[in-house]
């Protein structure tokens, strides 16, 4: 008599398997869990099919990880609304932000990458074209692109380190505080700092860094 314990989880899957299909489930598992619970085993168990069915259309995990990659934020666009750039990036970076905040781990997955994705040369075009636009040459509009990129980027991964070990605010230990002979309410400082949110993070350092750009424009 067989062990239903040993039983598989899932039905055999009737029917053709096609990369489309892989690379939804692969995405829902990022969704759910975060790029770091996809495997090949993983995938296969979900879709009902043995690994080898996977690799048949896949060879590696990497060029898995790739293809669920290229699909998020397909659907994120600059508006070309006519609105300042400023206004139409930061409604960007905002809405990047959100897309990969619903994906955790691919932040850090896109930081740690020698080559891009072809999503981000598609982004890069569309970006440096509207920075262009408003006036920048092209090494000034891919010095802009890269900041934005880069911050965005940090930005969601710190979230999400903080946000996985709880550590949002700490209290000073007073004799630290007396130590620093401070002109200012040391303690009210803190506690405004812990008031902050992640939105209140992003935001502030978003708006400063636009600001930032386009003043440095203007002094050139």
């Amino acid at each position: 008599m067989s062990d239903p314990a040993l039983a598989p989880t899932t039905e055999p899957r009737k029917g053709s398997l096609s990369i489309d299909e892989i690379v939804d489930v692969g995405l829902g598992l990022v969704r759910s869990q975060g790029l770091d619970a996809i495997t090949t085993r993983r995938l296969a168990d979900e879709l009902g099919v043995t690994p080898m069915a996977v690799y048949h259309h896949l060879a590696s995990k990497q060029e898995l990880l790739a293809r669920v990659v290229e699909r998020i934020g397909v659907d994120v666009r600059l508006p070309h609304d006519g609105r300042p750039w400023t206004e139409q990036m930061r409604h960007y970076c905002m809405g990047w932000r959100e897309e990969l905040r619903r994906h955790p781990g691919v932040a850090r997955h896109l930081l740690t990458q020698d080559a891009p994705p072809a999503t981000a040369l598609r982004v890069l075009d569309d970006a440096v074209g509207l920075l262009i636009q408003a006036g920048f040459d092209e090494r000034e509009a891919a010095r802009a692109y890269a900041a934005l990129v880069s911050f965005v980027l940090t930005r969601v991964d710190l979230e999400e380190v903080l946000g996985a070990s709880g550590t949002r605010g700490a209290d000073v230990p007073e004799h630290l505080v007396a130590a620093l002979g401070s002109d200012h309410d040391f303690g009210l400082v803190v506690g405004y700092l812990e008031e902050l949110t992640d939105d209140d993070h992003f935001t502030y350092m978003l708006d400063a860094l636009l600001a930032g750009i386009e003043a440095g424009r203007a002094r050139d």
